[in-house]
């Protein structure tokens, strides 16, 4: 299993009221279609993100470094037998994305600390995450759920994504535990994502135009660690 994929583009966030979500996804529905995923309604998304023993990754987003990354494990069912492994770097309003895809039983070696599994994995993305999680001692430190419904439009690869029910977990870091205990943030307030290459498609920049919407530098990792704020 050698998959392995990079992905470059702009990506923008705002928050929406629960009204606004579902006024905005009509819309939305009548110009992009859904991802394969979404076709039924909203799906559910796991990650386990991980961070360096002195939470270097938590504290530079507060910090407001303009470059900086996140590296989690990824899946959409308790049950899935792939899982994604990610490297998310950010510089401003660009990402840059790879991702490795390894079996169940290799994420769950994974989350246990054995990082020389990845060793197996003949690429470069998988040679990158063992060198930057072994040399930076990077450990699982929180687990975030949500909701997610996506829709898609060819022109510039634009993907449209709203999350809601986000909650996240900084007791149980089992990426396959069936139960967990949540805490919700933020309550009532969906997480629009616009992502893109190049140039937003006119008609989308239009729709949003409409909902006088302020871009947020939320992030579900950031937020999603309250005990470790309070502490700090």
């Amino acid at each position: 299993m050698q998959e392995a994929l990079t992905v470059y583009r702009n990506e923008k966030k705002y928050y929406l009221s629960p009204i606004e979500s579902v006024r905005l996804q009509e819309e939305m529905q009548i110009l992009l279609e859904p991802d394969e995923f979404s076709k039924q309604g909203s799906y559910h998304v796991r990650s386990l993100y991980f961070d360096t023993l002195n939470n270097r990754d938590f504290t530079e987003k507060g910090e407001g470094v303009r470059i900086r990354r996140k590296i989690r494990l990824r899946i959409y069912d308790t049950e899935d037998q792939k899982v994604k492994f990610e490297i998310k770097a950010k510089n401003g309003a660009y990402q840059h994305k790879s991702s490795l895809i390894v079996s169940r039983e290799d994420a769950m070696a994974i989350q246990e600390g054995d990082y020389g599994i990845l060793l197996d994995y003949d690429n470069e993305t998988a040679l990158r995450l063992y060198a930057m999680l072994t040399l930076n001692c990077y450990r699982p430190v929180s687990l975030i759920e949500y909701d997610r419904r996506a829709f898609i439009y060819p022109e510039n690869n634009t993907r449209i994504t709203f999350d809601s029910n986000v909650k996240s977990s900084e007791m149980e870091l089992d990426l396959f535990e069936k139960e967990v205990p949540w805490i919700s943030l933020p309550e009532d307030t969906c997480i629009l994502e616009v992502k893109y290459d190049h140039q937003l498609f006119k008609p989308i920049s239009m729709i949003l135009e409409k909902y006088h919407l302020n871009n947020v530098s939320f992030g579900k990792y950031a937020n999603g660690r309250p005990v470790m704020e309070s502490y700090i």
